[in-house]
């Protein structure tokens, strides 16, 4: 499932364009198993982690990812924001 931001990035984006997305696993996938079928999909793997992978995808890769069926969710990447007012 691809979070509502990157579904509307795949639509505008061109096919050569680029971003950060964290795809999130469903429960008992092997983290590096993940990880090289999602380089096989198109994605440029930069991070890995409990239950999720890190990597930069252009859409026609982001699509092909949000079809697999390991794949619980993949999103944007999170901002920290800082709780102090400036």
């Amino acid at each position: 499932m691809l979070a509502p931001e990157l579904e509307r990035w795949c639509r505008d984006a061109g096919d050569g364009d680029r971003r950060t997305a964290l795809v999130r696993l469903r429960g008992g996938a092997d983290v590096e198993r993940a990880a090289g079928r999602l380089a096989a999909l198109g994605m440029e793997v930069t991070s890995r982690g409990p239950g999720s992978v890190t990597g930069t995808v252009s859409p026609p890769a982001l699509r092909r990812i949000g079809q697999e069926t390991w794949v619980l969710a993949v999103e944007g990447p999170r901002t920290l924001r800082s709780l102090q007012h400036g």
